[in-house]
């Protein structure tokens, strides 16, 4: 079950009894303490460090005191994980030798051992309010007090980072291990899964362009909430692919339902949503362009090496750290620009390395963080880690689902030598689009479009299922004789389709290896070919993106008009 829907769980009994036990009692257990799903994440990537190590038993609890707590619980939950009170840890009937938490917000009071504080993003960056008072504090830094104390030890990705700790406060030192960055490392290690992540994005040949939105009125979503739907109506569809990717916060603060219903013309338009649990690395992995904000994944691209434009600055960033450098040395994007102009501007002019002066002051230890982070856990237990334990995994690919577009708009174009170059736009983000453009265009829909507005307004209507040559026919009537605005019906056989125009004339489009997943390409082109030709038979090759389909037309003529 998702996080959100609600569900009660079974915690871990206050009277499990050792004695019942498969592999009796685990000399050491950790405790794992979740509280945002953000951090939530980070713990269940720990975890690998554990694996195989059967005298490590990991026992997660949640301090649901977070604004962004909801749904941390289902979705450990769906990770197989049994979780303990944080009752019992407050009261301190549950032991446990180490905690472990990717939140330095968490109640230290309620923890009986030390801490080891993993982050949740790259750096102390940003300012944020206090739980109470209007003052500000430094995003990732424990209290001071149980910094001093010695209760905690915060591990950092870059020497950079302790110093800058060790001016606010001086004894910080001993409390803090640098050890690099796991989540980058594991990024690094995965890049030459690059084709398989696009396999599962469904991206082909086409530009993926992703938008990394942290949470905050001043991210990129939270600025331009309109955005991705604005990129699908300026970008080509058959060239350019969509991905969002939001910050956990923004899921748990309102939901699937509502996040999915706020997007839901960018849905119906191909977009691809990439869920909070997992699946953010293989996007920026397979990304061609990235556009960012403030957050840690316009420093995790910058890291990668990827083409990048920020939404802007905020005055939540900390002057001179890592991020400031990068808001001041990116491009911007301006939202009432071309935006396919500015996208394919910023990837013309991307240098590689450009931002190394950059990223070399936030990723070191390149590599062996997860290693690092092992002993450094592994020390405080008083154990060694096995010798066949790996400390870093590749990221898996992901499971992603995507809306198929059922109406486009295409430019109408004559056919020339032979050829015909069509270009398409998601009907459904289409009135974002500067119809001058165009020109002239038309709009494609399948018979299952949600929208009756799309299919009323459509030239040509098209079938989802395949029909033998006669059933084609009555059904392309049928579908002009119901949909009076339409011009031709055109429906898929096994070898291609075959169209029916109102005032009777029939094709016959015989395709050769096309993908059933341009057939709606292949109804334009016969619109078009209708429109533009003399209505000979005819070969042709359709290109629509990087891909080129061989067709050809055969022209027949049915007895008299389709009626109105």
């Amino acid at each position: 079950m998702k996080a959100g829907f609600g569900r009660t769980w079974k915690f871990l009994s206050r009277s499990e009894n050792p004695e019942w036990g498969t592999f009796g009692e685990n000399r050491y257990t950790v405790l794992v303490v979740a509280r945002t799903l953000t951090s939530t994440n980070r713990l269940l990537e720990a975890a690998e460090w554990f694996r195989d190590d059967f005298r490590i038993r990991l026992v997660f609890t949640i301090d649901g005191t977070s604004a962004f707590s909801g749904g941390v619980a289902e979705f450990l939950r769906d990770s197989g994980v049994r979780i303990v009170e944080w009752s019992r840890i407050e009261k301190g009937t549950f032991p446990y030798q180490l905690a472990l938490s990717a939140s330095e917000n968490i109640d230290f009071s309620a923890i009986r051992t030390h801490t080891i504080l993993l982050p949740h993003g790259l750096g102390f960056n940003k300012m944020v309010p206090r739980k109470t008072g209007s003052r500000l504090r430094l995003a990732g830094l424990p209290p001071a007090k149980v910094i001093q104390a010695g209760a905690v030890t915060i591990t950092l990705s870059h020497p950079e980072q302790r110093a800058q700790l060790s001016d606010l406060i001086p004894a910080i030192a001993a409390r803090t291990a640098i050890v690099g960055d796991p989540t980058f490392d594991r990024l690094r290690a995965s890049r030459d899964l690059r084709t398989r992540y696009r396999d599962a994005f469904g991206t082909g040949d086409r530009t993926l362009v992703v938008v990394a939105s942290t949470w905050g009125r001043d991210s990129v979503i939270g600025r331009w909430p309109s955005l991705p739907a604005r990129l699908l109506a300026a970008l080509p569809a058959d060239s350019y692919q969509v991905a969002v990717v939001l910050h956990p916060n923004i899921w748990t603060y309102y939901g699937r339902f509502q996040i999915e219903s706020w997007l839901s013309e960018a849905l119906n338009a191909g977009l691809v949503l990439v869920g909070p649990e997992s699946g953010w690395h293989a996007a920026l992995i397979a990304a061609d362009q990235v556009i960012s904000d403030h957050g840690s994944l316009a420093l995790f691209t910058a890291g990668l090496d990827i083409p990048l434009l920020l939404a802007g600055s905020t005055v939540e960033t900390v002057a001179g750290t890592p991020i400031d450098a990068l808001t001041a040395a990116a491009e911007f994007l301006c939202p009432d620009g071309d935006l396919r102009q500015q996208v394919d501007d910023a990837r013309k002019r991307h240098m590689p390395g450009q931002y190394e002066h950059i990223t070399d002051r936030v990723f070191g230890h390149h590599g062996d963080a997860g290693l690092n982070v092992q002993r450094l856990i592994y020390g405080r237990l008083g154990i060694t880690p096995l010798n066949r334990s790996s400390s870093l995994s590749r990221i898996p690919v992901p499971d992603i689902r995507v809306r198929a577009i059922t109406a486009f708009v295409a430019g109408t174009a004559e056919i020339r030598d032979a050829t015909l170059s069509i270009e398409r736009v998601p009907a459904a983000v289409w009135h974002h689009r500067d119809h001058s453009e165009y020109g002239d265009f038309h709009v494609v829909a399948a018979e299952s479009e949600r929208d009756p507005r799309i299919l009323e307004r459509a030239a040509v209507i098209t079938s989802d299922l395949l029909h033998d040559p006669a059933a084609a026919i009555v059904w392309a009537e049928a579908m002009l004789a119901h949909y009076p605005g339409a011009r031709i019906a055109v429906a898929a056989t096994r070898f291609g389709c075959i169209a029916v125009s109102r005032n009777g004339t029939a094709v016959e489009a015989r395709a050769h290896d096309a993908d059933s997943g341009y057939r709606q390409v292949i109804a334009s082109a016969i619109y078009c070919y209708l429109i533009t030709s003399d209505h000979s038979d005819l070969d042709v090759t359709i290109r629509v993106g990087a891909t080129a389909i061989a067709v050809s037309f055969k022209v027949s003529r049915r007895d008299g008009p389709v009626a109105r």
